[in-house]
């Protein structure tokens, strides 16, 4: 899979996803000025307060003050920003080199597909994602999934090993090593 359909499944997975969450968000700027959004803040941050993700609606209805064309519910304003920002976290990577570690190189991948799937079916049921929408991304999110393996990981070379090697650091996600290391 390449940027380009990680990017689309990340992003329909995480605007939505920002809205639906019961667990605290928080917003904060680290000493470079970078913009950072989590489910705790640094240690260091104290004065970290969570920001307040509202959605509202149900699902199924006509297109309105709350709702798209399409009948899925409208995404706030502030949950699209956070979604967004969110989305331009996962896609850098941490500037830490870890060692190549093909297990859990595999396993953050995996994991990753499985949690964008899990969402995108929240997303469905809970009106902010299409039906349609979702059987679109799910084949490739799967397909995809299915090609990243301990063995392939073991014998890659090139761009994809660095992938791979990127992979290997639980703080990367697969937009981001995949937007560095092309393979």
């Amino acid at each position: 899979m390449h940027l380009r359909d990680w990017k689309t499944v990340a992003a329909a997975a995480l605007l939505a996803w920002a809205g639906a969450q019961a667990q605290p968000v928080y917003k904060w700027v680290d000493a470079e000025g970078r913009t950072h959004y989590g489910g705790q803040p640094p240690a260091s941050l104290q004065d970290a307060e969570p920001m307040k993700l509202h959605g509202g609606g149900a699902p199924g209805r006509a297109a309105g003050p709350r709702y798209n064309a399409d009948g899925t519910k409208k995404i706030p304003k502030e949950v699209q920003e956070f979604g967004e920002g969110l989305q331009k976290s996962l896609g850098t990577v941490d500037s830490q080199t870890v060692p190549l570690n093909c297990a859990g190189a595999v396993a953050n991948i995996h994991g990753q597909a499985d949690t964008m799937l899990e969402v995108g079916q929240k997303n469905v049921r809970d009106g902010y994602m299409a039906q349609a929408d979702f059987d679109k991304a799910a084949p490739r999110i799967r397909e995809a999934k299915g090609r990243y393996s301990v063995a392939d990981c073991q014998s890659a070379s090139g761009g994809k090993r660095a992938f791979y090697q990127c992979m290997s650091s639980s703080r990367n996600h697969v937009t981001g090593c995949d937007k560095q290391f092309k393979h």
